[in-house]
C-alpha cells in the first residue's frame, strides 16, 4: 500500500533523487557549505530583485523550499518585514544561526514526501530544487495546494545548454562531465531551466514573469568561485567512486583562472506565477 502523507493526504511522489543526500553535492560533503555560499553570492541579487518585481506582501507567510545555507530565507524576512518565513531542507545542518533569527522557522522537510496544510503560505520560493527531483511536476502540484489563492510562486533553476556551444573544449568537457556526474549520483537535470516556464503554467499557475540571466565563467565574477568549488567537489566525488574523471575536471578547474579565458557557462532562469483565485458565487 502506498503511504499517504499525514499532513496533506497526497500520495508522495518518487524519492527526492537517487542518492541525493549521499551524492556529489550532499550536505555532508566537505566544502558543501562553501559551495552553497558561492551560489548565494551568484544568485541572491537576482532572487531579491525578482521577488520585489513580482510583488510580495509585507505581511506574507513565506515558505523557502530547499533553503540550503539560508540566505533566501533572510531575503524573504527582509522583503516581508511584517511576515514570517518557514525555511525547509532535507538536511538542516547549515541552519544553526538561521534558527535563532526572529520570524524564521527552520524545519527538516522532504518536499517529495512531507506536506503542509492547504493555503498555508502566500509566497513559496525554491531555487535549484526542482532540477534535483525525479518528478518536479508532482512537487509543483503540492506547492499549489500549500499556497493560498492569489499566492506567489517563484522558482529558479539553471540551464546548462549554453555549454554545448562553448568554444573551449576543456570547459565544454568539464561542464558535460559535471552534468553527467550529477545526473548519475543525484538524478539531477541541469537543463531543467529551459522547461521551467512550461512546468509552472502546466501546474495551473497564472504566469507572472520570466527572467533569464546569462552567467559568465572566467570574468572574475561570483560564478568563478561557484564553479571552482563545484568542479573540486565533483573531482573528489569521482575519485571516491573510482571514476576516472579527475584529470578532465581538474583541467576545467584550472582554466577558470587562465589569463584571457571567459565563457558563457549557463543561464540562470527565474519564473514566477500565482495560484488562481477561486471564483466567488
Amino acid at each position: 500500500m502506498t503511504r499517504l502523507n499525514p499532513v496533506t493526504g497526497r500520495r508522495p511522489g518518487p524519492e527526492t533523487a537517487p542518492g541525493y543526500e549521499t551524492g556529489a553535492f550532499g550536505h555532508q560533503k566537505a566544502g558543501e557549505q562553501g559551495r552553497l555560499r558561492a551560489l548565494e553570492d551568484l544568485w541572491d541579487p537576482l532572487t531579491e530583485r525578482y521577488l520585489r518585481q513580482a510583488g510580495v506582501p509585507a505581511t506574507a507567510r513565506c515558505l523557502e523550499v530547499g533553503a540550503g545555507a539560508g540566505s533566501v530565507a533572510r531575503i524573504l524576512a527582509r522583503v516581508c518585514p511584517n511576515g514570517d518565513v518557514t525555511a525547509t531542507d532535507i538536511d538542516t545542518r547549515f541552519f544553526e544561526r538561521l534558527a535563532a533569527e526572529e520570524r524564521i522557522t527552520v524545519l527538516r522537510h522532504d518536499v517529495t514526501q512531507d506536506g503542509f496544510p492547504a493555503d498555508s503560505f502566500e509566497v513559496i520560493h525554491a531555487r535549484m530544487v526542482l532540477c534535483h527531483l525525479a518528478d518536479p511536476a508532482h512537487v509543483l502540484a503540492a506547492m499549489a495546494e500549500w499556497l493560498s489563492p492569489g499566492g506567489l510562486l517563484l522558482v529558479e533553476d539553471l540551464d546548462l545548454g549554453p555549454a554545448d556551444a562553448s568554444p573551449h573544449p576543456v570547459m565544454r568537457q568539464g561542464l558535460r562531465l559535471a552534468e553527467q556526474t550529477l545526473g548519475v549520483s543525484q538524478g539531477s537535470d541541469l537543463r531543467l531551466g529551459r522547461r521551467l516556464q512550461a512546468l509552472v503554467t502546466d501546474g495551473g499557475f497564472t504566469f507572472g514573469g520570466m527572467r533569464v540571466q546569462p552567467v559568465m565563467i572566467g570574468d572574475g565574477g561570483p560564478a568563478d568561485e561557484f564553479w571552482r568549488l563545484s568542479f573540486a567537489q565533483l573531482r573528489d566525488f569521482a575519485a571516491l567512486s573510482n571514476v576516472a574523471l579527475a584529470g578532465e575536471l581538474d583541467a576545467a578547474l584550472s582554466l577558470i583562472d587562465h589569463p584571457g579565458f571567459t565563457d558563457l557557462g549557463m543561464n540562470a532562469v527565474s519564473v514566477w506565477g500565482r495560484k488562481p483565485v477561486r471564483p466567488t458565487g
